[in-house]
């Protein structure tokens, strides 16, 4: 009997742990947003996405995110926006960040869905406004920088 009444209690515990645990891993939430100007793709070859702008804490900051891109059939219009997790200091935005597509095959190198993180615990969820359009990276890295397009 007492050996159930022990089992009872750490069976308990160990839930409690699970929950816990469970409740402190939470996903980060969003604490800006980074907005691209609306585009119509001239070609069917796509356009870079470089300049966009970062609102953080009621602040606008100008930054450059190298290394993306955004296809699509000539004519197509398309607004890339996305969400900032994970961010604060507004100074670990800038970096490297690797590019993952969200709910793509591992075959395919584009999505309207790409998740960009860095080694500074901060995310950036990108998506497009129009499924018939696409955002890749150049390669698995995409540089963001505080600035202007010069």
């Amino acid at each position: 009997m007492m050996r159930n009444r022990y089992l009872t209690q750490l069976t308990g515990a160990a839930l409690a742990l699970l929950i816990s645990a469970g409740v402190s891993s939470a996903p980060p939430a969003t604490v800006g947003l980074i907005t691209f100007s609306p585009l119509t793709l001239a070609d069917g070859g796509g356009a870079p996405l470089g300049q966009a702008v970062l609102t953080y804490q009621g602040q606008s900051y100008d930054v450059l995110l190298n290394g993306l891109g955004v296809g699509g059939a000539k004519g197509v219009k398309v607004t890339v926006t996305g969400e900032v997790l994970g961010l604060n200091d507004i100074a670990d935005l800038e970096g490297v960040f690797l590019s993952e597509l969200a709910a793509a095959p591992a075959s395919e190198v584009s999505s309207n869905d790409v998740w960009l993180s860095s080694e500074r615990g901060v995310s950036i969820h990108l998506h497009t406004d129009n499924p018939a359009a696409t955002i890749a990276s150049g390669s698995d890295t995409v540089v963001v920088q505080f600035g202007q397009v010069q």
